[in-house]
C-alpha cells in the first residue's frame, strides 16, 4: 500500500513537472511574436525623452526636444537635440546677444527669461570681452560685421542656410565713395570704423581721431584731434584713425551736410545671421576638420554644441555633454557630424563648446556643463520662442 501511494506520489510531481516544461516551451514556440523584440546589436542603446506639449488647432506642438543617452564608438554620450521648422508661423527663432550689446557676457537662463524663450542653446565664439568673431545680425540690425573667414548662419525670406560672405560697408559723400574698414570694432591707425550705440556709450578709442555723429543720414557733429567719442542712442558714428584722421576735412564733411551709410550685401529687413565655427556636415557628407581655428583640435571628444539644417528646412540644434567619465565622454568633430549625418541633417555647422555648451527649455538647464554642472555665462545665444506666448 505504502508502495503504490509512492508511485502515485512519483508520477503525480513528474506529471507537473512535464505540464510546466510543455507550458514554458509552448509559450516560448507559439507566443514569441507577442513579446518585445530584442534590439540589434548595433553598440549603441538609446532612450529618448521628449518634452511633453500640447497640440492644439494648429497641429502639433512645434518644437520637439529629446535627451538621447547612447553609446557610441565604445563611449557612453549624453545628447539633447531641439527640432523645429523655422519658418513655421507659430516659431521664432533667432540670434540673441548677452544684454542686446556687442560686448558683455549673460547667462542662458538670464537671456531665455527676458526674451521670453521656449528654448535656447550657446552661441558662437567670442572675444575676451563678449565681442561676437565674426557676423552677428538680429531682426535685421547689424552688430558686428562677416569677415570672411568663418561660415555664417543666414535665415531670410528665403528659408535658413549657411554662407561664407564678406559684409561691405561704406559711405557715400558728393560723389566720392570711401570704404570703412569694419562695424564696432576697435579702432586702430588707418581705419575707419562705423560704430552704433549697441557697441557702448562712446567709441571706446585709446588712440587719438576725427569722428563724425551721423543721424538720419545728415552729420550733427565732427569732433577733431579727439579720443572717446560719445554715441547717442539712434545714431552712428564714423571714427577715422591715425593717417585717415585728416580725410574729413580734405573731402570737406561739415554738419548738416548728407552721408549715406550701405552694406552689402543685402538680406532684406529681417533676416537673422550669426557666425559659427567649422562646417561640420556640407551636402550631407561630413566634412569636419581635424582642427577649428577657435578651438583647435577636434579629434579630442569634448562636450560639443552645433547648428544644423535638415533637407526639408527644418532646424536641429544639438548639445552633447563630455569630460564627465562615467556619465558622458563627449564627441569629436567627426563623431557629431556623423550623428548629425544620422538625424537627416544636410548642412551644420560648430558653435561654442567646451563648457559653455548648454541647452535649455521651458527654463530649466536640461544637460549637465562640464564646470560642476553650472551654467557658464554666454556672449550670445540661439533661441526659440513661441509667438504670441
Amino acid at each position: 500500500m505504502i508502495k503504490n501511494n509512492l508511485k502515485m506520489i512519483i508520477f503525480t510531481i513528474t506529471l507537473l513537472a512535464l505540464s510546466c516544461i510543455i507550458f514554458y516551451v509552448g509559450h516560448f514556440l507559439f507566443f514569441k511574436k507577442d513579446m518585445p523584440e530584442a534590439a540589434e546589436n548595433t553598440g549603441s542603446q538609446e532612450t529618448s525623452q521628449t518634452g511633453k506639449v500640447p497640440a492644439d488647432d494648429t497641429g502639433p506642438f512645434p518644437i520637439e526636444y529629446k535627451h538621447i543617452s547612447a553609446e557610441i564608438n565604445g563611449y557612453k554620450q549624453e545628447i539633447f537635440t531641439l527640432e523645429f521648422d523655422p519658418m513655421d508661423e507659430r516659431v521664432e527663432f533667432k540670434p540673441v546677444l548677452s544684454f542686446d550689446n556687442v560686448f558683455g557676457f549673460e547667462k542662458l537662463s538670464e537671456i531665455a527669461a527676458r526674451t521670453g524663450a521656449y528654448a535656447a542653446v550657446n552661441g558662437g565664439f567670442f572675444y575676451e570681452y563678449g565681442d561676437p568673431v565674426g557676423m552677428a545680425a538680429i531682426d535685421g540690425k547689424l552688430y558686428m560685421a562677416a569677415t570672411g573667414y568663418d561660415p555664417v548662419f543666414i535665415m531670410d525670406e528665403k528659408g535658413p542656410r549657411f554662407e561664407k560672405i564678406i559684409s561691405e560697408i561704406y559711405f557715400t559723400y558728393k560723389d566720392k565713395r570711401i570704404d570703412i574698414n569694419s562695424l564696432n570694432r576697435t579702432g586702430k591707425n588707418g581705419n575707419i570704423i562705423l560704430y552704433t550705440n549697441e557697441y557702448g556709450s562712446s567709441n571706446r578709442a585709446e588712440a587719438k581721431n576725427t569722428s563724425i555723429r551721423i543721424e538720419n543720414n545728415v552729420v550733427t557733429a565732427v569732433y577733431k584731434n579727439v579720443t572717446q567719442v560719445p554715441i547717442k542712442k539712434d545714431s552712428r558714428l564714423i571714427s577715422f584713425y591715425g593717417k585717415k584722421a585728416s580725410l574729413p576735412d580734405e573731402l570737406g564733411i561739415k554738419e548738416g551736410d548728407t552721408v549715406n551709410i550701405e552694406v552689402r550685401p543685402q538680406f532684406g529687413s529681417s533676416y537673422q545671421a550669426y557666425s559659427c565655427g567649422s562646417m561640420l556636415v556640407s551636402c550631407g557628407k561630413a566634412v569636419a576638420p581635424d582642427r577649428d581655428r577657435w578651438v583647435g583640435t577636434l579629434l579630442n571628444r569634448d562636450p560639443r554644441t552645433a547648428i544644423g539644417i535638415k533637407a526639408d528646412g527644418k532646424m536641429v540644434l544639438i548639445v552633447v555633454d563630455g569630460r564627465q567619465p562615467g556619465y558622458s565622454t563627449g564627441m569629436t568633430g567627426n563623431e557629431l557630424a556623423e550623428y548629425l549625418i544620422s538625424l537627416g541633417v544636410k548642412e551644420a555647422a560648430m558653435l561654442d563648446g567646451g563648457a559653455t555648451s548648454q541647452i535649455l527649455v521651458e527654463g530649466s538647464l536640461k544637460n549637465r556643463p562640464s564646470d560642476r554642472g553650472l551654467e557658464r555665462p554666454v556672449a550670445g545665444a540661439f533661441i526659440v520662442k513661441l509667438k504670441d506666448s
